[in-house]
Order: C-alpha cells, then structure tokens, then sequence
C-alpha cells in the first residue's frame, strides 16, 4: 500500500468570519473599557507618585546640601572666633605680662633706691660718728698735751671748731 494522505480542506464561511470579527470586536471595546482603562489609569497614578517621591528626594537632597553648606559656613566662622578669641587672649596676656613685669621694675627701682638711701644714711652717720671719736681722741690727746682737763661745755666748743675745720678741709 502506498502512503495514504489526508487532505484536510479548510472551508472559510463568510458568515462565521463576520461572528469572530464582531465577537473580536466587542471583547476589544469591552477590554479597552473594564481593563485597559482601569490599569492605564493605576499605571498613571503610579507613574506620578513615583515622579512625586522622586522629586521630593531631590528637594530633599537639595535642603540638605543647603543645611550642609549652613553648618560649615557656622563651623568655620566658629572656628574663626575661637582663633580670634585666642589671639585677643594673647595679646591681653602679653599686656598683662607687661604691666606686671614694669611694676615689678619699678618697685625694684624704688627698693633700690630706698637701698641707696639707706646705705648713704649709714655712711654718713659713721662717717659722723668716726668724726666724733676722733674728735674725742683728739681732745683727749690735747687735754694731755695742754695739761688741763677743761670743762665739758669747752670740749664741747673746742669740738665743734675742729669739726667745722676738718670739714671745711674737705
């Protein structure tokens, strides 16, 4: 037996091509209006709620760079103060020192000179005192010479002629 083949014939029916056009064609207007619609508009409202929360970020992230840019420009004036609070620190310090170290050459001055007084004070006062011992060993040496002891009032007197004479030698 020799191969056996089936024709299958297709019959187009006109009136069953114009039922599945207008059964296409009310599923696609019914499609278009309960489904399309429906989720065109969902897929709207996502579309601008994710333009939203993306505009939202940048405005977001704009504000914070403007609050970064606030608190460095803060910081760096802060550190500003505190460099210039420092340095008028050290210039009252410096000031301070100053005074202190000129009050402390002034009384050094003054106990110095207080100093020299003193010790011009005690010069002379022994310089007077060997003046008035020598006088005394000198009356004493011309008492003995003389031969005669005089009065107190006459030493006295004899005294302070010779010192007179020994300063006027000066």
């Amino acid at each position: 037996m020799k191969g056996t083949g089936v024709i299958i014939m297709i019959s187009i029916n006109a009136a069953n091509l114009i039922f599945n056009m207008v059964n296409i064609i009310i599923l696609f207007v019914f499609f278009r209006l309960f489904l399309f619609k429906p989720v065109n508009n969902i897929l709207e409202k996502r579309k601008r709620l994710i333009e939203d929360s993306l505009q939202d970020a940048d405005d977001k992230k704009a504000e914070a760079y403007q609050l970064k840019a606030g608190y460095e420009a803060e910081l760096k004036q802060a550190g500003d103060q505190a460099g210039s609070i420092i340095k008028e620190a050290r210039e009252r310090a410096e000031v301070e020192y100053n005074r202190i170290l000129q009050e402390a050459r002034q009384e050094s001055a003054k106990v110095m000179e207080e100093a020299n007084r003193m010790i011009e004070f005690e010069r002379k006062k022994s310089i007077e005192n060997a003046q008035a011992e020598v006088a005394g060993i000198a009356m004493l040496a011309a008492a003995k010479v003389i031969g005669k002891n005089v009065d107190d009032s006459t030493n006295r007197q004899f005294l302070d002629d010779f010192l007179k004479e020994v300063g006027a030698a000066k």
